[in-house]
């Protein structure tokens, strides 16, 4: 296999740091403003808003980190915990409270995977659906004899351009530095953390909808 050129090697090293500048910058920051807050903070006012903000911050940016490392393929960010039965309507429930979109029925079956990487990997579906929604987004659920699929409904109104590129994370992470269009690194770190667990996500562009499908083995079923 050849080596990549000097340029190539200097496109990516730009593209990884912006996408990490970008996505890290929101949490670091209210870290470090809330820390500041908390010099001058009572005790009740520290106990009750400022710590628990900082925890929620400090736990995202420890989130964006493992997805990245996993988006990047780096083996040691993968769970050394066993997968286990997973409703994907409980996680579905979870993710969407207080985000506007609904869920529509329940799924049948469970899924085996690992819980938190199944409900990271549907945040990052359902933040590009509230990011980028003409109307209310909704979640369905699809099955059969092998996997369950929960389906994200974003109506739009145009059909995505470059749907093709929509899982390079690098590629559509530098995009979404410089312009607000684009889907961000949402969907190939929910890629990425579906397939630790064997699953998928795969995605489709009509006019009117733009549909992503987080895919899982079904409980029980042989492999």
């Amino acid at each position: 296999m050849p080596l990549p050129s000097a340029d190539a090697t200097d496109l990516v090293r730009r593209r990884v740091i912006n996408v990490v500048g970008h996505e890290l910058r929101t949490p670091i920051t209210t870290v470090r403003g809330l820390a500041e807050l908390l010099v001058d903070a009572d005790d009740g006012e520290a106990r009750d808003v400022i710590i628990p903000a900082l925890i929620r911050n400090a736990r995202r940016s420890e989130e964006l980190l493992d997805d990245l490392l996993i988006v990047s393929e780096v083996k040691t960010a993968h769970p050394v915990d066993e997968a286990t039965e997973v409703d994907l309507g409980e996680v579905a429930d979870a993710v969407t409270a207080h985000t506007g979109v609904r869920v529509d029925g329940r799924p049948d079956g469970t899924v085996f995977a690992h819980r938190d990487m199944a409900l990271r990997a549907l945040q990052h579906l359902v933040s590009n659906a509230v990011k980028y929604h003409l109307d209310e987004p909704w979640i369905s659920f699809e099955s059969d004899a092998r996997s369950v699929t929960a389906v994200v409904v974003t109506p739009v109104d145009a059909v995505v351009s470059d749907i093709d590129l929509s899982f390079e994370v690098f590629f559509r992470g530098e995009s979404a530095v410089t312009r607000s269009a684009g889907l961000g690194i949402g969907l190939p770190a929910a890629r990425a953390l579906a397939r630790v667990d064997g699953g998928d996500v795969t995605v489709e562009s009509t006019e009117t909808r733009f549909i992503a499908r987080l895919e899982f083995p079904r409980s029980g079923a042989s492999s």
